[in-house]
């Protein structure tokens, strides 16, 4: 595999692993409410899934021909958006809305970043693996989006 998709996945776990960070603190943040805190755990643990998912493509980089399908300028600058914001959430805590409303915009921004949507793997047998990985835990922000409506009585729609 080239450089190029080494250096994408290697950028793409970092995503992933900056959002578990930041989930994590916001479990840590909300730790008196254990509802709360065990969503943002569960959604925590499972970026970190999707940090190890990128990790592994890494690792079989040799036996994997794929081609990129998204730019790593983009995945870079998404990657600076997701530290900047979480620096800036840090410095001023959110109340539980503001942190829902900024958790479902992040993963539905993050939905683009993938191993399916960010790399043509050119065996379907690769294709098929990495998306069955994935598969199961794909819905961060349609849980964040229950979890709000639940708390707001207010449906949370894709806007």
């Amino acid at each position: 595999m080239s450089t190029a998709v080494i250096s994408l996945l290697k950028t793409c776990a970092a995503i992933e692993r900056e959002c578990a960070g930041l989930y994590h603190w916001l479990s840590d943040l909300f730790y008196d409410d254990r509802k709360v805190s065990t969503l943002w755990k569960k959604t925590a643990l499972e970026e970190e899934n999707h940090e190890s998912q990128f990790l592994l493509a890494e690792k079989l980089a040799d036996g994997i021909l794929a081609v990129p399908l998204i730019d790593l300028s983009t995945v870079i600058a998404q990657l600076e958006r997701l530290r900047t914001l979480r620096r800036e959430l840090e410095e001023n805590p959110p109340g539980l809305i503001q942190a829902l409303e900024t958790a479902i915009s992040i993963e539905e921004e993050l939905d683009g970043f993938n191993l399916e949507k960010i790399l043509l793997f050119s065996n379907e047998d690769h294709r098929k693996m990495f998306g069955a990985m994935m598969a199961h835990d794909r819905d961060h922000a349609e849980s964040l989006k229950r979890f709000f409506a639940e708390l707001t009585g207010v449906p949370k729609v894709d806007e």
